[in-house]
C-alpha cells in the first residue's frame, strides 16, 4: 500500500487551548498510526505573555484510509468540537 500523509496547519490564539492541544492531539496522533515526519512550530509571544501558536505537522500514515479514518474518527472530531476547533483544524491527504 502506498502511504498517505496529513498536512496540518493550525492556529490557535489561546496559549492554554494551545499546550493542551499539542499534549493531547499529538499522542493520539502516534496511538492510531501516524508517524510526525515533520513539525513546524511559531509561537506568539511577547516578553510579558504568550499568546498561542500556529502549528504545521505532516504526518504519515499507511495508506489513505488509515490517514481519512483517523482524522474523521469518532474521539478526534469530537474532540474539536468539544474545543471549538472544528473551522480551524482541516485537513488535506497526499
Amino acid at each position: 500500500m502506498t502511504k498517505s500523509y496529513w498536512l496540518k496547519k493550525i492556529s490557535i490564539s489561546n496559549a492554554d487551548l494551545f499546550l493542551e492541544y499539542i499534549r493531547t492531539v499529538l499522542p493520539w496522533i502516534k496511538s492510531v498510526g501516524g508517524v510526525i515526519v515533520k513539525r513546524d512550530l511559531i509561537q506568539e509571544s511577547t516578553s510579558n505573555e504568550w499568546d498561542g501558536g500556529q502549528l504545521g505537522l505532516v504526518i504519515a500514515f499507511e495508506s489513505k484510509f488509515a490517514a481519512k479514518k483517523a482524522f474523521y474518527s469518532e474521539v478526534f472530531q469530537k474532540y474539536l468540537q468539544s474545543r471549538d476547533l472544528m473551522e480551524l483544524v482541516t485537513i488535506s491527504t497526499l
